[in-house]
């Protein structure tokens, strides 16, 4: 059981960054109605929650208790896992990718405070500042998500016998 340590501390970080990506999910719902283009990032971040609940389920189900899981829980982390990838994938290459060309983001502020009417003068910065964390965080985040999907492939392997075959 120590050798799972780091994995249940990585499920636990992941607990609730899920919960507010679920949030995030709810909100995401009103503005398909006006924007079509964002269903696609509304399904990856979809696939990104299942994926941490998924596996949360299977780690106190089946390792803590030693119970039988169903074998569609082993196919919805399997599933789940791959979206999340390609999320965490592109999410690591774009926060890096924003964070290594500062131009490249005055630019995209620049065109913020031009299409904003009411955009406040000198608040460039701060929006600055904003966005700057929330690439730092999605590298982080994506870092950590990479990270328990490998682990979660190798314990899936190591606890195959703990999915029933139905």
């Amino acid at each position: 059981m120590k050798q799972l340590l780091p994995y249940r501390i990585l499920s636990f970080v992941l607990l609730p960054i899920a919960a507010l990506l679920s949030i995030m999910i709810l909100l995401m719902l009103f503005m398909t109605l006006a924007n079509p283009a964002v269903l696609l990032p509304l399904f990856m971040i979809a696939c990104v929650v299942i994926y941490v609940i998924a596996t949360f389920v299977f780690l106190q189900k089946g390792i803590d208790q030693n119970k039988i899981c169903k074998s569609s829980l082993r196919d919805w982390i399997r599933v789940n896992a791959i979206v999340s990838i390609i999320f965490s994938v592109l999410c690591f290459t774009q926060s890096i990718g924003l964070l290594n060309s500062p131009q490249l983001l005055k630019e995209q502020i620049a065109q913020v405070a031009i299409k904003q009417p009411n955009f406040p003068v000198g608040s460039e910065a701060m929006l600055a500042k904003g966005i700057k964390g929330t690439l730092y965080f999605m590298l982080i985040f994506s870092g950590i998500l990479l990270i328990h999907i490998i682990y979660t492939f190798r314990i899936l392997k190591v606890y195959k016998h703990f999915f029933s075959e139905k």
